[in-house]
């Protein structure tokens, strides 16, 4: 009985985070709108110099990226897109929390620092999904797949959330303690980006930065959705660019990276407080 009341507790306190949350995001409209188009823009070109290149030659990376599905691979990379702004999104929630002074309303009420990360988690899912649930159901009609390598999509996708959240929390926890040092994580974090892969192919990369690529988590989960979709149209050759690194860092890091979040969260806070009101 008492676990369920926990579990209850726990769950009022996400939702009600994330209803706090949905509302401020969306309380100017138009600005929400423009936010829900705006990583549709950044395909624009890519798609010319994919095009560009396959009207030179068809298989130029030498990989499973050909002139027939390189779409996919951009569209996917759009959906991931769409969810890196959560690490923005955070910044500038903390930092709305902080000039507002109702950051110490939420820290000394009785509240798990993970709900906290939860919350915020379901509500940034919800106002970033409409973009994401457009372009999935896009990819869907133009490359159609069982609804078993849907399903593994949509959970990869929702383990990058968790990811790019918990990266977001933590830079958030700087907005609030130290700008410079948010600013600092916020350049290392777009840098891990741009080395992800998120639109280019790593055969597009010269190869003396492959090992860093390759050394980039992000990479990985990149990959991996594009790998899960393709392997629902062509398993087999999906399967030849698989390996168990792929699934290691997927768990790892979607399990291990909010929960260090949520601790970092708690002891920097309680350690510095907030500043720069």
């Amino acid at each position: 009985m008492l676990r369920l009341k926990n579990l209850k507790t726990n769950l009022i306190q996400i939702y009600s985070l994330m209803v706090k949350d949905f509302k401020l995001s969306t309380r100017h409209k138009l600005e929400f709108f423009v936010e829900c188009i705006a990583p549709l823009l950044s395909l624009f070109f890519p798609y010319i110099i994919f095009n560009t290149l396959f009207n030179i030659k068809n298989n130029i990376f030498g990989g499973y990226y050909s002139k027939d599905n390189f779409i996919l691979f951009l569209l996917l990379g759009n959906c991931v897109t769409v969810l890196i702004f959560l690490l923005w999104y955070y910044q500038d929630l903390f930092y709305d929390e902080k000039t507002w002074k109702t950051l110490n309303a939420v820290m000394i009420a009785p509240i798990k620092k993970i709900n906290i990360l939860l919350g915020y988690l379901i509500s940034g899912m919800i106002s970033k999904g409409i973009p994401m649930i457009f372009i999935i159901i896009l990819c869907y009609i133009l490359y159609p797949i069982s609804l078993t390598f849907l399903l593994l999509s949509l959970i990869i996708l929702f383990c990058i959330s968790i990811t790019f959240a918990s990266m977001g929390f933590i830079i958030g926890v700087f907005e609030i303690v130290n700008e410079d040092i948010s600013a600092s994580l916020s350049v290392g974090i777009s840098f891990i980006s741009l080395v992800s892969c998120l639109y280019y192919p790593i055969e597009i990369f010269p190869k003396e930065i492959h090992f860093i690529i390759k050394l980039n988590p992000l990479y990985y989960y990149f990959h991996l959705l594009r790998l899960i979709w393709w392997a629902g149209i062509n398993f087999e050759d999906a399967l030849s660019y698989l390996t168990i690194y792929h699934f290691l860092v997927l768990a790892a890091f979607t399990v291990a990276l909010p929960l260090f979040a949520s601790y970092l969260f708690m002891k920097v806070l309680d350690k510095y407080g907030a500043s720069g009101y």
